[in-house]
């Protein structure tokens, strides 16, 4: 066979050059595009939402509504029974007031002694009694009397006055007739002798004048003793009332002492409203149980929140906080705004806790730290009153949710 001659006929190779199913053709469905450019948007949507977006981590705390002047509870002194309950809840009160009045269950003394000593002190309050009206009406006699002698020396006056008149009246015609018998005498028309005579009745006119003008002044002297008297009276009876009511008022200070040992009276140590009363008139107290809870004038409520140590580390003064009270539920309500103001640097033991009723506080035997925290803005709901448990959310640190996400992982480059 010649070298240049093909080994397959050309008819050969172009049958095997051709299929009986024909071509392969590669078609892509339209829709299969816009998923890959959705899964493209969506995958720079995520990356954009976890750079951009941030999330506040924050820590849940339980707490109660308290005034920031304290919550002032009234126990009593002694174990006794209430006989008395003078006060109502939100009743305002002064400082003084008698709110709770209590017998005591053992008096100081037996009830024969306590008897005589109230019969005593009962007749000694009559005796002092009548003593002082007895002064009373001795000092309008004297008054009287005074008022009488002066009237009748007012009488004196007038009537010497009306008498030293007279005697001027006298011894002026007296003078005017000595003076016409010194003339006559001069023209030797009469003797010496009656013009004597006449001197000397002149003489004793104006000595009687002169006794006159001094009854008259010693008149005046008593008027003047009289009407010192009579303006002393008063005082000198107001001393002596004074010294009746101090005795009155040490034998009724005696009573109240006496009352005492068989009472006791609970009065409001300052001003304020009474929030809680808890006794009434037959129930058995003691210096354990408080008979009310009284919240002080002008106090502001705020909120303290109590947290265990593994939550306190970020909390500090200016934080933002969210409040959701029991009372009211937050999903109508809401969530009332409001800010750290102090946290405390110690915790309170597991038995300081007990005694505030809170609500579930962690196992209940890890100590607590206390978040003091002032309300801001207008309350959710009214009222609010002391003594509310509530739970709040205190805002701590603000991140990227990029950096949250890859915390673990920068967290363990830290530690190698």
């Amino acid at each position: 066979m010649p070298a240049d001659r093909p080994l397959f006929r050309p008819e050969a190779v172009d049958a095997q050059r051709q299929f009986g199913l024909g071509g392969v053709q590669l078609v892509r469905p339209p829709a299969l595009a816009w998923i890959t450019v959705g899964v493209l948007v969506a995958a720079v949507a995520l990356g954009a939402f976890l750079t951009l977006a941030e999330y506040t981590r924050k820590t849940t705390s339980n707490g109660v509504i308290v005034p920031d002047r304290g919550l002032i509870r009234l126990v009593p002194a002694v174990a006794g029974t209430v006989v008395e309950r003078r006060v109502v809840e939100g009743q305002a009160v002064k400082a003084g007031d008698v709110l709770f009045v209590l017998s005591l269950e053992r008096p100081l003394l037996v009830a024969d002694a306590q008897d005589q000593v109230r019969r005593s002190l009962d007749d000694r309050r009559r005796s002092l009694a009548e003593t002082a009206r007895a002064q009373e009406a001795l000092a309008e006699t004297q008054r009287a009397a005074l008022d009488r002698r002066v009237a009748a020396l007012e009488g004196e006056l007038a009537q010497i006055d009306i008498e030293a008149g007279l005697q001027k009246q006298r011894l002026v015609m007296a003078e005017e007739s000595l003076a016409r018998l010194k003339a006559l005498q001069a023209e030797q028309f009469i003797s010496a002798a009656q013009t004597q005579a006449k001197s000397e009745e002149v003489l004793g006119l104006r000595a009687a004048a002169q006794g006159l003008a001094r009854q008259r002044a010693a008149l005046l002297r008593e008027r003047a003793e009289l009407d010192g008297q009579r303006s002393a009276l008063p005082l000198l009876a107001s001393t002596t009332a004074g010294g009746l009511e101090r005795d009155l008022a040490q034998v009724n200070r005696d009573a109240a002492e006496q009352d005492a040992e068989q009472r006791l009276v609970v009065r409001a140590p300052q001003s304020g409203t009474v929030s809680t009363v808890l006794a009434e008139p037959g129930m058995s107290v003691s210096p354990a149980s408080a008979l009310a809870t009284v919240v002080p004038e002008g106090a502001v409520l705020q909120a303290q929140l109590y947290a265990p140590s593994s939550a306190i580390g970020f909390v500090q003064p200016g934080q933002a906080v969210r409040l959701r009270f029991e009372a009211f539920p937050y999903q109508k309500f809401g969530q009332q705004p409001a800010r750290v103001v102090q946290v405390s640097r110690t915790p309170l033991a597991p038995s300081e806790l007990a005694a505030l009723a809170l609500p579930a506080l962690g196992n209940g035997s890890e100590p607590m730290f206390r978040i003091t925290v002032a309300l801001e803005g207008p309350p959710v709901a009214e009222p609010l009153s002391a003594g509310m448990r509530l739970q709040a959310d205190v805002l701590l640190e603000r991140r990227r949710l990029i950096e949250w996400l890859f915390e673990p992982l920068l967290g363990l480059r830290g530690r190698l």
